[in-house]
């Protein structure tokens, strides 16, 4: 059993020679219940995609335990402005997205990509796109005709992604004062209709 507080590891990618075995996965509405699954892949995909962005220490820190904590508010919160979304494998959320009513002062009819995170093991074997795809048809079913995000400078994977899926960058940056120094964010945005 891993300590207190330690993420566990992720399974090893299927792999058949040099071609990945089909993964079966669904995406649904998140529940509660996945608070622990939340906050290991939160964990898992920050270490990998804040490596040299954020502050060592600050990634080696992160707790899976508080983290989970603050997953279990989150996912109880009956407000149905923000929806999220798991993507499952055997059960067990391996990653997730929040999306809905955005945070800044925008148009109206303007919805926003909270967060998009995938355990690193799901990297690059299209479980990232159906779940951004999912959101995105969310945002949609929402009523909202254009939407944005918030992407970490630096953080050249998940802008090209992005990027790929036709979303652009208009030049807005932000200071993200939650960590120290404050992290410079570009915004990225894209017409859903």
């Amino acid at each position: 059993m891993p300590p207190r507080g330690a993420v566990p590891d992720p399974p090893a990618p299927a792999r058949q020679g040099d071609f990945d075995v089909k993964i079966n996965y669904s995406i649904r509405e998140a529940v509660h219940s996945d608070a622990p699954d939340f906050a290991s892949s939160q964990i898992l995909a920050w270490r990998a995609a804040y490596a040299g962005i954020l502050d060592a220490g600050y990634l080696a820190g992160m707790d899976v335990e508080r983290l989970t904590q603050g997953w279990a508010g989150i996912l109880g919160d009956t407000d149905q402005s923000v929806r999220r979304l798991a993507v499952t494998v055997g059960g067990a959320a391996v990653g997730w997205s929040g999306f809905g009513r955005p945070r800044d002062d925008m148009a109206e009819g303007t919805g926003e990509l909270h967060a998009l995170n995938l355990a690193p093991a799901y990297w690059s074997r299209g479980l990232g796109s159906e779940l951004f795809l999912a959101s995105m048809d969310g945002l949609r079913a929402m009523g909202y005709e254009c939407a944005y995000l918030w992407v970490a400078d630096g953080n050249h994977r998940a802008i090209r992604f992005y990027e790929r899926h036709g979303w652009c960058r208009g030049g807005e940056t932000k200071q993200d004062a939650r960590f120290d120094p404050p992290l410079l964010e570009r915004r990225l945005s894209v017409t859903l209709r």
